[in-house]
């Protein structure tokens, strides 16, 4: 991945338009981005970030404050990166939510959501590829091979981080490495096996807890039984207590015992059985001579009760039998009175419209089919006329509507054509005053107005800016002079400061020869000549003050001080001069007064054009009134017009409906003067009378009808019943009291003759016969009663027996299956108990114990991996910083019972000994912490299948390397650049600056960040 050009526009700390192109920094490799201490230069790393992922890195991924706070209002935040990734070219934009102004929105301003689009370079053109925000980062995150926070750990390097990871215990470095690599699934192995566990371990708790449960079951149910069955003999020898036996030998004792007792109580049941079966059948053979000796006494009593009763059942029955055949005919009777009372009802309305047709009309009707049908057909006539006439009334009064409409349309007709002369009129005055208005287009012209005013007001605005301008570099001219004289004092400072260290290194090395006089022994050889006598050493002089290594290396950093404090000054002052130039350059060399006069002027301008401006809408709003007004006349006009001429046109078509009505209504009116609801209400009187006389004579006839039917059929169903009259007919029918009594005298003696029958055929009373004649008798109630109680005792007893002998049965086989389903649930279960012990041991070593001799979880262990592959690859880079002097190890050696494997140590070549991070010095820490974070974006490029970064950044930390070690350290960045890799190095170290000639420096000013590139440009020293 290779990034070759990003443009920012109102995004972090820069308010305008920035662009750094990378493909000028290319040619020489490294190049430095440089700048103060919250110039921008992370918003730089930001925004690539922000262009490729849509998000923030760290800690500021969720971060919403990303457009720059001194960017103007209404400036759309924006980041275009143009990259490569392999062999495809892409260039992707985006804007981030933000609030844009607007007239409708709450206080002025509405959110923007955020845009993303994504375009490819093919064939040298163009192409769109996606803008959807998630789709973006989701189709260049998976064409790197990384997602965003693996991303900017490789491709963005910072120390700090890697410094602590270095020096961090094995303990807290687990942590660190979880936030570099993903051990999720591994962790999620671990919780799987931890719940798995837990789930067998249940499993086999329950299992454990069932078996006990059904073993006690087992031998309650067993012993509480013979406890309470079997007997012991006092006489019997007491037996010495035997060992206990297992659960098998145990439960097959209780399957014997309780066998025994089975088959004694067998024993007793099959006795018992015969006893209950011998008194069973005595007590039945006492009830069958007592049941048949009854029947037999029945029988006699029925015989009796038979002779004495007959005669008069006969009697009964034979009166039944008449009663019956009357009644089968009663309903022809009821017929006749009932058609009887309906000719009567319908005679009397008859004879009153036989009357009223007498009076009213003179007709004389008889009751025959020809008057009813001359009725029929008159009133037939008359009905057709009435729905005639009822047509009739509606026209009568639709005439009298419309005469009433004819006369409101000629009167519409007038007012409709006064209106349209009225508005004609008005019309015409109207366009006379838009015709004046129009003479001069130049006073209407609002556009022209509106111009001049916006001209007038962009004048005023940049007359006020060159005002404020002319004010800032007047300020930004006494601030510089102070940073100048700041600086020049602060130089003097260094100077003298330098002046007092190189005193002190002179008179350090003129006390050469006092040093080794200082170190002279008597009998020891001396350093320069080697004599053991040392005759004349060289001695101070009285007071003189030796110069010692450690008090040079005290001025050293005063020195090193007062030349940072100069740094610091320096830099002031040139973010001081370089404001100044701008502000001056702006100022266009005016004086406050100059500018303040330029803004009255405009001011005057900006009035004059306000009026113009006001003068012109107010005509402009006349002409458009009356244009409005024209337009309404004219449509007052038309509608007027046609209006009209509808009106006229209703007259017409109202006359002519009218008069057509008229000669329809005379017609039906028959010459007479009479009002159609009038001759409606005559011809309805009539229909009336003709149609009730119709009515009441069909009935009476058809009641004449029924009536003579009805008679017919009784005289012939009364013969057929066998009455030769009325009379004997009504003699034949009971009373319903009578009838019962004669109902129930038949059926007892028909019960009687019955059961007598039956007795005498049934087998009881042959057996009666039989006993009789053996001379035998009804047995006492008190020999029942004897086999009664002798058969219920013996039932008694073979019931308790059969009982035993159930219960022993039926415990035998509980007995027998519950051993059975326990023998099968313990196979059953077996492999559930081996699983659950399995799982155990291995859970126990994936979490660090057991036989894990290193106490490594397995997130643990894919860690130390992990680290083991950093450590390889970091030391390829420390050696070449280092001279081969360094080189970094994995430590997996056990320390008791912590965790191991996530060890660190590094390896001295110099004493060919192994010793902790920790001891290493500052310059040999941010070596060694470079080397880590360069061998970590080795290690996780490997990992996720990442393509080739051809572009990476290093952050601070070169400040606390020696010369010598800054140039193993460039050495080694300088190998990074093979294959064409570009690196950019994040540093305030002067050294820096003087040793890498391409430069991206930030600036910072109270109105935002700017960049400038010097790329491929030597730096003065």
């Amino acid at each position: 991945m290779r990034i070759h050009r990003l443009r920012i526009q109102a995004f972090g700390p820069f308010a305008g338009v920035e662009e750094v192109n990378f493909d000028e920094l290319a040619a020489g490799g490294l190049f430095l981005l440089d700048g103060p201490t919250g110039a921008g230069k992370s918003s730089i790393l930001d925004a690539i970030c922000y262009g490729i992922y849509g998000s923030l890195p760290g800690n500021r991924a969720g971060s919403r404050q990303i457009r720059s706070d001194h960017a103007a209002q209404g400036v759309e935040p924006q980041v275009i990166c143009e990259l490569t990734i392999g062999d495809r070219r892409f260039e992707v934009t985006r804007s981030p939510a933000w609030m844009r102004p607007s007239k409708r929105g709450k206080n002025g301003v509405t959110e923007q959501k955020a845009s993303s689009a994504l375009r490819e370079l093919v064939k040298g053109e163009w192409e769109a590829l996606s803008t959807r925000n998630d789709e973006v980062g989701q189709v260049l995150g998976g064409l790197l091979g990384l997602d965003r926070d693996q991303f900017t750990k490789v491709v963005m390097l910072p120390q700090g981080g890697f410094a602590d990871f270095l020096r961090a215990k094995a303990t807290a470095r687990e942590e660190l490495l979880s936030n570099l690599f993903d051990t999720s699934d591994y962790a999620k192995i671990e919780d799987e096996f931890n719940l798995r566990l837990g789930e067998e371990r249940k499993k086999a708790a329950d299992i454990e807890a069932t078996l006990s449960a059904r073993e006690n079951g087992i031998r309650e149910e067993a012993t509480e039984y013979l406890a309470v069955h079997e007997t012991v003999d006092p006489d019997a020898p007491v037996e010495e207590v035997a060992e206990a036996l297992d659960l098998d030998a145990e439960f097959a004792d209780y399957d014997a015992r309780i066998q025994d007792l089975a088959a004694t109580h067998q024993e007793v049941t099959a006795k018992q059985r015969v006893q209950r079966d011998k008194a069973t059948k005595n007590q039945q053979s006492l009830a069958e001579r007592q049941r048949v000796f009854a029947r037999h006494a029945e029988l006699l009593a029925l015989e009796a009760a038979h002779e004495q009763k007959h005669p008069a059942a006969v009697l009964a029955g034979q009166a039944i039998e008449l009663h019956g055949r009357a009644a089968e005919i009663r309903g022809y009777e009821a017929q006749v009175k009932d058609t009887q009372r309906e000719l009567k009802v319908r005679t009397a309305p008859w004879e009153d419209s036989k009357a009223t047709l007498l009076k009213e009309h003179g007709m004389q009707l008889q009751p025959n089919a020809e008057d009813l049908e001359a009725l029929r057909v008159r009133a037939l006539k008359l009905n057709n006329q009435l729905a005639v006439l009822k047509a009739a009334v509606s026209d009568e009064a639709k005439q009298k509507r419309l005469e009433q409409e004819h006369k409101d349309s000629i009167e519409r007709a007038a007012k409709q054509l006064k209106s349209r002369t009225d508005a004609e009129k008005i019309l015409e005055q109207l366009r006379v005053g838009r015709d004046e208005l129009a003479v001069d287009p130049q006073k209407l012209d609002a556009v022209s107005a509106a111009t001049a005013k916006q001209h007038a007001a962009d004048e005023l605005k940049a007359a006020q800016e060159l005002v404020a301008q002319v004010k800032l570099r007047d300020k930004l001219r006494i601030a510089l002079t102070e940073a100048e004289i700041e600086y020049a004092e602060q130089s003097l400072k260094l100077n003298a400061a330098e002046n007092v260290h190189i005193a002190a290194q002179r008179t350090q090395l003129a006390q050469s020869a006092l040093r080794l006089a200082a170190a002279l022994e008597d009998g020891s050889p001396c350093l320069v000549c080697g004599s053991l006598e040392h005759p004349q050493p060289a001695v101070a002089e009285t007071g003189a003050e030796l110069i010692d290594d450690e008090r040079l290396e005290e001025l050293e950093k005063e020195v090193q001080a007062e030349r940072g404090r100069q740094q610091r000054k320096a830099k002031a002052r040139d973010i001081a001069t370089t404001k100044f130039e701008a502000a001056d350059e702006d100022a266009k060399e005016l004086t406050v007064e100059e500018g303040q006069a330029r803004v009255g002027e405009a001011q005057e301008a900006l009035d004059l054009a306000v009026a113009k401006q006001a003068e012109t809408a107010e005509l402009v709003q006349k002409l458009e009134s009356l244009r409005t007004r024209i337009e309404e006349e004219t449509s007052k006009v038309a509608k007027a017009a046609m209006g009209h001429a509808a009106s006229t046109q209703q007259v017409e078509s109202l006359s002519t409906q009218i008069s057509e009505l008229e000669e329809k209504l005379k017609e039906l009116r028959e010459g007479s003067d009479l009002g159609i609801d009038e001759v409606v209400l005559k011809v309805r009187a009539e229909f009336t009378i003709f149609n009730r006389a119709f009515t009441t004579l069909k009935e009476y006839l058809a009641a004449v009808d029924s009536a003579h039917k009805a008679r017919d059929v009784w005289t012939r169903e009364r013969d057929a019943a066998g009455f030769e009259d009325d009379e004997e007919y009504a003699a034949a029918l009971l009373s319903t009291e009578v009838r019962e009594e004669f109902q129930r005298l038949h059926h007892e003696d028909t019960v009687r003759s019955s059961a007598i029958a039956t007795l005498k055929g049934s087998e009881d009373y042959l057996r009666a016969q039989e006993l009789s004649a053996a001379g035998m008798r009804t047995p006492t109630e008190e020999e029942l009663d004897e086999a009664g109680e002798s058969a219920k005792l013996a039932e008694e007893m073979f019931e308790a027996a059969r009982q035993g002998e159930v219960l022993a049965l039926t415990q035998l086989e509980r007995l027998r299956k519950s051993v059975t389903s326990l023998a099968e649930y313990r196979s059953e279960s077996g492999p559930v108990i081996d699983t659950y012990r399995r799982l155990r041991d291995l859970a126990e070593v994936i979490r660090g114990g057991g036989e894990n001799k290193f106490k490594m979880t397995l997130s643990t262990y894919v860690l130390a991996a992990r680290l083991e592959e950093v450590a390889a690859a970091a030391t390829e880079r420390l050696m070449i910083m280092s001279s081969n002097r360094y080189s970094l190890h994995h430590d997996d050696s056990t320390r008791g019972n912590s965790k191991s494997g996530l060890g660190l140590r590094v390896r001295d070549s110099w004493t060919g000994k192994e010793r902790d991070t920790q001891t290493l010095s500052g310059g040999e820490t941010f070596m060694a912490s470079l080397a880590l974070a360069l061998g970590l974006a080795d290690v996780i490029s490997h990992h996720s299948g990442a393509v080739d970064m051809q572009t990476l950044f290093v952050d601070e930390g070169f400040g606390s390397l020696d010369a010598e070690t800054l140039e193993q350290v460039m050495e080694a960045l300088e190998s990074l650049r093979a294959g064409g890799r570009m690196i950019g190095l994040v540093s305030h170290v002067s050294e820096m600056k003087q040793r890498i000639s391409n430069r991206v420096t930030v600036t910072k000013t109270q109105h935002g960040s700017t960049i400038d590139m010097t790329p491929e440009v030597m730096l003065a020293i």
